[in-house]
C-alpha cells in the first residue's frame, strides 16, 4: 500500500496539492499502523497506571511477579477491545479473537518477566531504559501478531 502511494505521489498529475489532502492521503494509506500506535499508546498507558494502582494498593501482601500478572489481565482486556474496535474493526468470534491476542502477549510477558531481571543484574542499563527497549520489541511484534495472526480476516471468515 504505501508503494501504491509513492508512485501515486510520483506522478504529479495525480499529487495532492495542498498539505491538507496530503494528510488525508497518508491517513488512507498508513490509517492502521497511525491507530495501532495510538491505541498502543492507551494501552500501554492503561497497563502502567493498572499495575502501579495495584502495585501500591498490594506490595505489602503479593510478590510483584503476581502484581504484574494481575495488572496484565485486567490490562488485556481493556488492549483487546481497542485493537478490536478502532485499528482492526473486527466483529465476528471475539472469544476466538481474544485468545488468539493472548497467544501473542503471554509469551512477550513471560519473556519479559524471565528478561528483566537477569538483564538489571548483568547490564549496564537501567530498569527504565530496559522496559523502553522491550516495549519496542514488543510494539513490533504485536502489531504483526495482531494483523497476521490475532486479527487476520481469512477468506473463510
Amino acid at each position: 500500500m504505501a508503494a501504491l502511494y509513492a508512485s501515486w505521489l510520483s506522478r504529479r498529475d495525480w499529487a495532492p496539492k495542498s498539505p491538507s489532502s496530503r494528510l488525508i492521503a497518508l491517513w488512507h494509506v498508513y490509517r492502521e499502523q497511525i491507530l495501532f500506535l495510538v491505541a498502543g499508546g492507551w494501552n500501554t498507558l492503561f497497563q502502567f497506571c493498572c499495575f502501579s494502582l495495584l502495585y501500591y494498593l498490594l506490595h505489602d501482601s503479593l510478590h510483584a511477579d503476581v502484581i504484574v500478572v494481575i495488572s496484565y489481565l485486567i490490562a488485556s482486556v481493556n488492549g483487546f477491545l481497542c485493537f478490536r474496535w478502532f485499528v482492526f474493526r473486527t466483529a465476528d468470534r471475539p472469544l476466538l479473537r481474544y485468545l488468539r491476542y493472548n497467544l501473542i502477549y503471554v509469551p512477550l510477558l513471560l519473556i519479559y518477566m524471565l528478561v528483566l531481571p537477569l538483564a538489571l543484574a548483568h547490564a549496564f542499563l537501567s530498569a527504565y531504559v530496559m522496559q523502553a527497549l522491550f516495549t519496542l520489541v514488543a510494539i513490533v511484534l504485536g502489531y504483526m501478531g495482531n494483523k497476521y495472526f490475532a486479527f487476520r480476516v481469512s477468506p473463510r471468515e
